[in-house]
């Protein structure tokens, strides 16, 4: 059994890379709370398109967060079809404003919150490579005919194309109809794309990458744990894929999973959506819900850890029609201990929004025993660190104690789970103390494997903190 190298990273239980045995216990996907209206889409900031704004992006930079979305399509020019990109801005992503920028005419008036008038699904990201100019922190792409495009800004605001037009010609994908992200790798040490693909009749995703944002390879199509294919089980029409902000070796996607002629609508409630939404938008002829896939830094692997739903529609008939409850790209932290995604409501609906979803930090999933007990050993890995942090929740009855053993699964003299202080409680970061004391040091750098011996408790994440790499 090959011995990973974990280092001093968080590990998220997103997947099975680490697990070796489950006894009782097994990964939990958690369910998102609500956490209100985010942004409401209407006429002034020129998304009055039926309101069918969409393709939203949600960066932090700083103190600052920053939103992105597609207004109304707009007209065809020779270069193709152009269409409005918007810009929200919020001090603590849950309260939004839409300011008045006056850089864009739209119908006669620049006082709109429109950055650009670009071809379609503009998608920007914050450039995290070490000295990258100024003027060129924030980069992006919008689709045109022949490819994307790059564009780039020094405020995330007014934003330029980038040299050499083009970057990603249409020669090298065959499908280019959703959001292609981009993002810098610090792990990869390149930048990373993930486009929209049709493989095998279903709408997929391929990865290329580049070392200087102008030259980029040929993508490869991604594999998708659930059919050990390049084509997904189900049409993943956006695939949102970008580092996790605590763990940037584990990339994480929210795709809006369609489902095609799926229809869900009795012909009262059709009557709704014949009133309500524009013809465009396929009415209820189709469903849609958020799906949460991984893939680790340096593959070409979607892990379908979870088939069920991260985002299921809800209830009433507004949630049921044509390209709702699609995930935006971008999940950022929003307190000491939650982070949010955000999700289109009512998509080409007048009461069209942006709702803002929670989940606990590390929080997508979990190692998860009920109140019978469970266990999970891990596969052998080598650390860097002095001590054990991680992430977890028990209830008032239950429990969680750690166990270290060597490579063969023998527990080590003082790290047994015999030896380890009980633990109790909710807590984001919780290091774990053997009657010894806490220090690991003496084991960084051998193969080792954890053990969670657990009741009616969830863990999140754990990382070995205070080494190096």
């Amino acid at each position: 059994m090959t011995t990973q190298a974990i280092g001093s990273r968080r590990e998220l239980f997103v997947d099975y890379l680490l697990v070796d045995r489950l006894e009782g216990a097994s990964l939990k996907l958690h369910v998102p709370q609500p956490g209100g209206v985010a942004v409401r889409f209407g006429a002034s900031e020129g998304d009055s398109d039926d309101h069918n704004a969409f393709y939203t992006t949600v960066l932090k930079d700083g103190d600052t967060y920053r939103m992105y979305y597609r207004g109304k399509s707009y007209h065809r020019t020779d270069e193709g079809f152009e269409s409005l990109t918007c810009y929200a801005e919020s001090s603590d992503g849950i309260n939004w404003t839409k300011p008045d920028l006056g850089l864009v005419e739209v119908d006669g008036s620049k006082h709109n919150n429109v950055i650009l008038s670009t071809g379609w699904q503009f998608c920007p990201f914050i450039d995290t490579r070490p000295g990258v100019p100024a003027g060129e922190r924030y980069k992006g792409n919008a689709r045109y005919d022949e490819g994307l495009r790059g564009f780039v800004s020094g405020d995330g605001i007014h934003w330029t194309e980038a040299r050499g037009g083009v970057i990603v010609p249409n020669a090298l994908s065959n499908h280019f109809d959703s959001q292609n992200v981009m993002f810098w790798s610090e792990v990869e040490k390149c930048y990373v794309l993930y486009a929209r693909h049709n493989e095998g009749g279903k709408r997929a995703a391929a990865k290329a990458t580049s070392v200087d944002f102008e030259t980029w390879t040929e993508p490869t199509l991604m594999e998708y744990s659930d059919t050990e294919s390049t084509t997904p089980s189900e049409h993943l029409y956006t695939n949102q894929t970008h580092p996790y902000i605590r763990a940037p070796h584990i990339y994480v996607a929210l795709p809006g999973r369609i489902f095609f002629d799926r229809r869900t609508l009795t012909p009262e409630d059709q009557a709704y959506a014949d009133a309500e939404l524009d013809p465009g938008v396929g009415k209820g002829v189709d469903c849609s819900d958020g799906v949460l896939l991984t893939s680790r830094a340096g593959t070409t692997r979607y892990d379908f850890t979870f088939m069920e739903s991260l985002v299921r529609p809800g209830i009433g008939v507004n949630n049921w029609t044509a390209r709702n409850n699609y995930p935006a790209c971008g999940v950022v932290q929003t307190g000491p201990s939650e982070m949010s995604l955000y999700v289109n409501r009512d998509y080409g609906q007048r009461n069209a929004y942006l709702e803002r979803l929670t989940l606990r930090l590390d929080g997508f999933s979990s190692l998860n025993a009920p109140y019978a007990g469970g266990e999970m050993t891990s596969k052998p890995f080598t650390f860097a660190g002095d001590e054990l942090e991680i992430n977890y929740a028990t209830s008032a009855a239950g429990s969680i104690r750690v166990e270290l053993q060597d490579e063969a699964g023998v527990p080590i003299p003082g790290f047994a789970a015999a030896d380890c202080n009980e633990l109790i409680g909710d807590e984001i970061e919780r290091v774990v103390a053997w009657e010894g004391g806490r220090d690991v040091s003496s084991l960084a750098g051998k193969s080792v494997r954890l053990r969670f011996v657990m009741k009616d408790a969830d863990v999140y994440s754990f990382r070995f903190r205070g080494g190096e790499g």
